[in-house]
């Protein structure tokens, strides 16, 4: 696709950017390099990009609309899976902690219940955005999108009122999220989110000042081994919006841009870095990529809507699922082994060390 190409097709899509708009992206790293190919002897060189150039056009116009610097949209674009170097997105990330410490404190103070209103009224108009509107959503059976609601809404208020956040309540709030949505046992996972609670420090993700020096302490390989999970959970949300709601091929990319960078790329990235940090046994990326999978392979005839709004998986996605939860299963039980071992070795070696006849 070469930059005349890549100019009408957005124009063709109603995105109305002219040559040296794209030039200007392609200097700022926005937009790949160009490619060279010989047009045969002494005829020139032709100069394209591939075709998926297309894909991340139209998400660099999203993101320069919206956010207007240049910083925001390659931080916006990493977080997505396209091809931002690591340092660069990292320097990005940091920047934008600080931009959104300033703006959290300025729109708090506009609001009677402080944080708590902030919180609320983020919810209030996340729900109005596009995504909300399509059918993936509407769909859902009443009771998930409840589930998912209330989540939202108090994840928005316990992340922003660092003061009086409840810690317990939202980690039972995520648990019972996961198991509602799942179906898996209850006990078993109670139980592994109350041995890493307190390892992972959720908290610390969401106040200002710690996340700052977390996102400062990363470093290239792991956010490399991040961005890889990101791309998953990008593709799954691409492929819900594909297959429940609009074949627009502009929704199919704006939609998930827009969702991991207001709300869930930042966040699955820090429990990601922090968690493999902590308890390296866990094995979370191993858990996106088999669910990805799954996901990937749903084709629209294995699709039926139900008159109740809900859907109706076909059998081969009911057999696939339920190989991949008990894989799932199998996996996080085995790590969970290995990281009660580590602990107790590690509780032996200092028991030992505290012990005077031990030398």
């Amino acid at each position: 696709m070469t930059p005349e190409q890549l100019r009408d097709r957005l124009r063709e899509l109603g995105i109305a950017r002219d040559l040296r708009t794209l030039t200007d992206w392609r200097q700022k790293g926005l937009l790949p390099p160009l490619e060279r190919a010989s047009l045969g002897r002494g005829r020139g060189v032709q100069r394209y990009w591939s075709e998926d150039v297309l894909d991340q056009a139209i998400a660099v116009d999203c993101l320069v609309k919206r956010y207007g610097t240049a910083d925001e949209t390659l931080f916006g674009l990493w977080l997505v899976g396209y091809p931002v170097d690591h340092a660069v997105a990292q320097q990005a990330w940091i920047e934008s902690v600080k931009r959104m410490q300033h703006r959290r404190r300025q729109a708090a103070s506009r609001y009677r219940g402080g944080f708590p209103g902030l919180g609320r009224s983020w919810w209030k108009r996340l729900k109005s955005h596009v995504a909300f509107a399509l059918p993936w959503w509407q769909e859902l059976p009443s009771s998930d999108r409840e589930r998912i609601s209330e989540f939202l809404g108090d994840t928005q208020e316990w992340l922003r009122d660092e003061e009086n956040r409840d810690d317990d309540a939202y980690r039972y709030a995520i648990a019972d999220l996961i198991i509602g949505l799942a179906k898996i046992d209850r006990k078993s996972f109670y139980r592994w989110i109350d041995d890493v609670w307190a390892d992972i420090d959720p908290a610390s993700l969401f106040a200002i000042t710690p996340y700052l020096e977390l996102v400062q302490s990363m470093s290239l390989e792991e956010l490399d081994a991040a961005q890889e999970s990101l791309a998953s959970v990008t593709n799954m949300i691409r492929r819900a919006v594909e297959l429940f709601g609009s074949a627009d091929c502009v929704n199919a990319v704006v939609i998930p841009l827009l969702l991991m960078k207001d709300f869930l790329g930042t966040m699955i990235a820090r429990i990601l870095i922090k968690t493999n940090r902590a308890i390296p046994e866990m094995p979370l990326e191993e858990t996106i990529a088999l669910v990805h999978d799954v996901v990937m392979r749903v084709q629209l005839p294995d699709i039926t809507k139900k008159s109740d709004g809900g859907v109706v998986f076909a059998e081969r996605m009911h057999i696939e699922w339920e190989a991949t939860k008990k894989k799932l299963s199998q996996v996080w039980e085995e790590r969970r082994e290995r990281w009660r071992s580590r602990i107790e070795n590690q509780r032996a070696s200092l028991n030992g060390r505290r012990d005077p006849d031990s030398g």
